[in-house]
């Protein structure tokens, strides 16, 4: 028996949900139907995937390492569908695109793959540098466009600003903690529970001026550049830390479970964005790129909304 498109995606709403009854409903399909569907993919790979218990479903360790697989693949299905509605393009040409850090991080990769897929004719060059360094070569002309956290961006009048996206800064805990029980959590709590900092692309900046307008530090107990470490810590439960829908995954490397909570107090989202300079008229390889980047954002936006395995159990 091969494994269907429907099997993954009840697969994966049972994972998010932790219920039989919620992840039918996000299905839309009866509850035996869904039981069925996943004792029918258990038998085809063999291995346990759920555990049963009186208040739900919990993945097994197997269970964990499909679940990557299965987000994965129902992803790129979704990608491919989407970029096969658009024509590739012919257009032809160079383009230097300067990113920051976070950009390089978290997109890159999908960025050169909606690059090399709708402008496989456009020579394609991504250089990552820091704000900066980013408005100056945009000013000089190195850089034909930018891709950039618009929110940081200074409010030069030569520098043009695009937001294609707006990213909802939540609370991420542990799976098990204590919090998750609670729509929604303040500021003034967190400040009480160990903190773990990601210092990249002006980050501790950003997180210093909303914490100060309540008149608040966050008890920092470990501060880094790797978003894989932050993800791992707080997993573990070494602490919590406030960071974007963006940038979130329910899972560290490890293996952990990470959920996400929101934050009532006043927390700026973070606006990813083109850059480019004011004035400056765009080659048809730069446009052609700044549409692309465009649609990419529309996936990401979609693929970065929390979801029911998000609300408090």
């Amino acid at each position: 028996m091969s494994i269907t498109i429907k099997q993954l995606q009840h697969f994966v709403a049972a994972a998010h949900t932790g219920q039989v009854s919620r992840a039918a409903q996000r299905c839309y399909v009866s509850q035996p139907s869904l039981t069925t569907s996943l004792k029918n993919l258990e038998s085809t790979l063999k291995v346990q995937l759920f555990t049963r218990h009186s208040d739900g479903l919990r993945l097994t360790v197997q269970g964990e390492g499909f679940l990557r697989h299965a987000e994965h693949m129902l992803h790129t299905l979704e990608a491919a569908v989407e970029e096969t509605r658009n024509s590739v393009s012919s257009v032809e040409g160079r383009v230097q695109i300067a990113i920051t850090d976070t950009v390089s991080e978290y997109m890159l990769p999908k960025i050169i793959g909606a690059m090399r897929r709708q402008l496989p004719l456009v020579e394609f060059e991504p250089v990552e540098r820091n704000r900066l360094e980013i408005e100056d070569g945009l000013r000089s002309g190195e850089f034909d466009l930018a891709v950039v956290l618009v929110s940081n961006l200074s409010r030069a009048p030569d520098i043009r600003r695009e937001n294609l996206l707006k990213s909802q800064r939540r609370l991420w805990t542990s799976f098990d903690h204590p919090l998750v029980a609670q729509k929604s959590v303040s500021l003034r709590e967190i400040a009480q529970l160990p903190f773990v900092l990601l210092d990249m692309d002006e980050h501790v900046d950003t997180v210093g001026r909303y914490w100060g307008a309540m008149k608040l530090k966050p008890k920092v107990v470990f501060r880094t550049k790797s978003i894989e470490a932050v993800r791992s810590l707080v997993a573990q439960n070494v602490g919590v830390t406030i960071l974007s829908d963006l940038v979130f995954r329910p899972w560290s490397h490890d293996g952990g479970r990470i959920r996400r909570t929101v934050v009532s107090s006043a927390v700026p989202s973070m606006d990813l964005g083109l850059a480019y300079r004011r004035g400056a008229v765009l080659s048809e390889a730069t446009a052609a790129s700044a549409s692309t980047l465009r649609l990419l954002a529309k996936t990401l936006t979609r693929e970065s909304q929390p979801r029911m395995d998000d609300e408090p159990q």
